[in-house]
């Protein structure tokens, strides 16, 4: 399990360490209004591929461990449906497009439509295949991907900017380079890894979709919660505001890339454990995830809280320091990641708790998030977030607790997490000594 999730933590954080460079020079070449604009396609994005996916994508985790001979008809309907759902979502959209524009203070949204369109629907079908890769294991073909895909997608939009110091033209080197970083995706499994093939096509879609719907709604309502705070912001305060804002907001994400390259890791041992009915087997996996989630989130936050003042200026220059506070408390944010119970209770196809529990702390969200903006202006509004994200994980934790057969803990000792440390010490020497000797 550490191998290959701190494998994929490596890869992810070289292909985000890429994109990472992008800020860096847009801020520089893009005019505040600009740069706020790019920040809020980017929302729209997120915020539009998450209220519209089935979940097609991620329920791939699910199915094809369970009939390995027909994973490329499970990764065919993801496909097709993905194409089909986001074809009608912003058919939908358009229709109003201008008065939702205006509502939301974001011109972008009507400006760059049919760009923020093709890209969306290019993301969830990258994600397709991603998914497809992990959930067979495929860990170094995904991650070669994911490296490969953000350097294309970084260096078309840095040209662009350089070139024409238009918002527009970066826009459309960032849909141009998805498009190659799919086309290589598809080619790679269909030829390769003959990934479409199967004993059967167009089956179990309607199981696919109701395993997914759930699960999609789960991950709708979370990014919905993750996200809310943006538009708040984008809202009441406009578009440069909000460009310092999304500064603050800025993600090194170090825990992030972490927990999701374990999760894709375990999320198919727990769906083995629990078909096969071994809760002792379950908590075991419990306590090696939770101990590695502690081990980094820990050191990982108290570091980027104590540079941020630097990180920020070097970033993006000292015309955004205003945005350093933001940054602190989004980043004591991410202690939420410490417990991440959708992976038992995805593995139990118990879905529905997080849907109810996110339902729960979206009915407060706006009222909290608006006595933070009225209590503390920007900064109110993220600790107002950060109250609400680290608040519903530790409610999705009792009520997986409450479901499971087992007691799985909260916490860890400290012996668990200095026998991480010296597993991880060893591992990367290893892989240190092995690398020089394939190198001689």
């Amino acid at each position: 399990m550490l191998n290959r999730s701190l494998y994929l933590m490596s890869s992810k954080l070289l292909g985000y360490g890429v994109r990472l460079i992008l800020p860096y020079f847009l801020v520089r070449l893009l005019t505040v209004a600009d740069f706020g604009a790019y920040r809020q396609f980017f929302l729209l994005e997120v915020y539009i591929a998450s209220l519209f996916q089935l979940g097609l994508n991620q329920a791939l985790f699910y199915f094809i461990p369970r009939d390995l001979r027909n994973a490329g008809a499970y990764l065919l309907n993801s496909v097709l449906m993905n194409i089909v759902v986001f074809t009608a979502a912003f058919a939908a959209i358009a229709a109003f497009m201008t008065p939702l524009s205006v509502w939301l203070n974001m011109a972008i949204l009507k400006d760059a439509f049919w760009l923020l369109a093709v890209y969306t629907v290019l993301l969830m079908l990258v994600s397709a295949c991603d998914c497809y890769l992990t959930a067979r294991q495929m860990v170094k073909a995904s991650a070669a991907f994911e490296i490969a895909g953000q350097i294309a997608v970084s260096a078309a939009t840095i040209v662009a900017a350089y070139a024409t110091r238009r918002l527009d033209a970066v826009l459309f080197g960032l849909v141009a380079a998805r498009v190659f970083h799919l086309l290589a995706m598809l080619v790679f499994i269909h030829f390769k890894l003959r990934g479409f093939k199967a004993d059967r096509f167009f089956f179990g879609i309607a199981e696919q979709i109701r395993y997914g719907v759930v699960l999609g709604v789960a991950g709708m309502l979370w990014t919905m919660l993750m996200r809310m705070h943006e538009f708040f912001v984008s809202r009441y305060y406009g578009t440069e505001t909000y460009a310092l804002y999304s500064v603050g907001c800025t993600e090194i994400p170090i825990i992030q890339i972490f927990t999701q390259s374990l999760a894709v890791v375990v999320l198919g041992q727990f769906a083995m454990l629990d078909q096969q009915k071994d809760w002792e087997g379950v908590r075991a996996l419990w306590k090696r995830v939770l101990t590695s989630t502690y081990a980094v989130t820990i050191p990982a936050t108290l570091i980027l809280v104590l540079v941020a003042k630097p990180l920020i200026i070097f970033m993006f220059t000292d015309g955004y320091t205003a945005a350093v506070p933001i940054f602190q408390v989004n980043t004591l944010l991410k202690l939420h990641f410490i417990f991440n119970a959708s992976l038992v209770l995805r593995a139990m196809n118990r879905n529905d708790v997080s849907i109810w529990v996110n339902v729960a702390t979206l009915a407060v969200a706006p009222l909290l998030l608006y006595a933070g903006m009225k209590l503390g202006g920007l900064v109110g509004i993220i600790a107002a977030q950060a109250v609400l994200m680290i608040g519903s994980r530790i409610a999705t934790t009792i009520m997986m607790n409450r479901l499971s057969a087992v007691y799985l803990p909260y916490t860890v000792g400290i012996r668990d997490l200095a026998s991480f440390y010296r597993d991880a010490w060893d591992k990367g020497r290893n892989l240190l000594v092995s690398g020089r000797n394939h190198a001689r």
